[in-house]
């Protein structure tokens, strides 16, 4: 039995537990991402059946409270909402797998995926008050007009495979720099998610460089020189030096990022 609690039972008193801090290095998550991310898909069919270590990992964002948050270094928030982001767009499609695409997650009401209040940290957003927040506002309310940092945008996984891959490691605020500039690095080398084509002056780039183009501009004053900036070092002089180069948007793929174990 624990010392604590026999003390305070041989007084006649109890002695309350103090709560665990947060463990800011996101181990469970790394665990889970570790165990079920597969190139870049998600083996949702296999964490649908052995799930515990997902479902502790939400719990533990869960039992945060809004002082124990405010006291947090800007690093720690930032990591906090990327994970969260992504690791509650796992648990919403583990819990509807098996599934073909998140736009198929449309509840009673017809809201979709990104509308549906499920995240039940509606106490660390103040506009929120107590109730579920949206990934859309995790996304457009906390995560980009807070931290104002276009990298987010390959950090976030929507379970779809026009998205960029879902990191297999958690984001900590130690090494959160390092990481968001690798997974841009990851995100820009990748035809799935741009194309270089020279001969013809063109990039051919994610539909996020359309829906988000306000994000770019403001960390790099266009588009153009945001990728400039983050591509591949043998693309990079090529980009700056093209003059009008020609940006077209590739069509986006929103089958779910599934990869089936076997």
């Amino acid at each position: 039995m624990d010392l604590l609690l026999l003390v305070g039972l041989a007084a006649g008193t109890w002695f309350p537990r103090a709560p665990s801090a947060f463990d800011h290095s996101h181990a469970l998550w790394t665990e889970v991402l570790a165990a079920r991310v597969r190139g870049e898909g998600v083996e949702y069919e296999k964490l649908k059946g052995d799930r515990a270590k997902l479902d502790q990992y939400l719990a533990s964002l869960e039992a945060v409270m809004p002082e124990e948050f405010a006291a947090w270094e800007r690093s720690q928030r930032y990591a906090f909402w990327i994970n969260a982001y992504n690791a509650y767009t796992i648990r919403r499609v583990v819990d509807a797998y098996p599934v073909a695409s998140v736009k198929d997650l449309v509840d009673d009401e017809k809201r979709s995926f990104w509308d549906q209040e499920f995240v039940p940290l509606g106490r660390l957003f103040a506009e929120a008050g107590d109730r579920k927040l949206t990934l859309n506002e995790i996304e457009n309310e906390i995560l980009r007009p807070k931290f104002k940092d276009a990298r987010v945008h390959a950090a976030l996984n929507c379970a779809s495979r026009g998205c960029p891959p879902l990191f297999d490691q958690a984001f900590v605020a130690d090494r959160l720099e390092r990481q968001l500039d690798q997974r841009v690095a990851k995100w820009l080398s990748s035809p799935a998610s741009i194309r270089y084509d020279r001969e013809a002056k063109r990039l051919r780039v994610s539909r996020i460089f359309e829906w988000y183009r306000d994000d770019f501009v403001r960390d790099a004053d266009s588009v153009k020189a945001w990728i400039a900036g983050h591509a591949p070092e043998a693309e990079r002089a090529w980009i700056a030096g093209a003059g009008d180069l020609k940006i077209e948007y590739l069509d986006y793929s929103w089958k779910l990022n599934d990869a089936k174990g076997d």
